[in-house]
């Protein structure tokens, strides 16, 4: 197999060199044994971190859409319900953390999974977003790679809410 290797810019800096979108499943085997895809939704300010995010979680076999504010999401949020959503914490305007909340409270019938994808490690942003309702944090840290093992680990336990 012919190898291609691409650095993504997120932000400010560049992320580990990853392989071409249509060689990605390489490295995700378990996505040939999920019989329905789990929908996501990415919520962060960045559209190139979302746009990364969609094609990793994609290729792994997720069902994925991006919102780039706290107010599009909420307006996606009332078409349709995903298994999980990835909320970056600062965003302008409606935090993530305050989005939490604001999901957490309209949330009716269906659980949905509320994960914070944060740069910031702190131990009072972990705290904030356990309190307003997330049931994980995850540092942007975290090689964009190890996301889909991550989140399907998640899925797979009973959400809060």
């Amino acid at each position: 197999m012919r190898e291609q290797a691409f650095l993504f810019w997120v932000g400010s800096r560049i992320c580990k060199p990853l392989y071409h979108p249509i060689y990605l499943y390489d490295f995700f085997p378990y996505n040939a044994f999920m019989l329905d895809a789990k929908k996501i939704l990415v919520v962060d300010d960045e559209s190139s971190l979302v746009q990364l995010c969609q094609i990793v979680l994609e290729n792994a076999g997720f069902e994925v859409r991006g919102a780039y504010s706290g107010k599009q999401a909420l307006n996606l949020l009332k078409d349709e319900m995903p298994d999980l959503i990835l909320l970056d914490v600062m965003m302008p305007g409606m935090n993530g953390i305050e989005l939490c909340r604001e999901i957490r409270n309209k949330q009716k019938g269906k659980r949905v999974h509320i994960v914070m994808y944060t740069a910031d490690s702190s131990d009072s942003t972990r705290k904030c977003s356990l309190e307003a309702g997330a049931n994980d944090l995850i540092t942007k840290e975290t090689p964009i790679y190890d996301l889909p093992v991550k989140l399907n680990g998640l899925l797979v336990s009973e959400p809060r809410g």
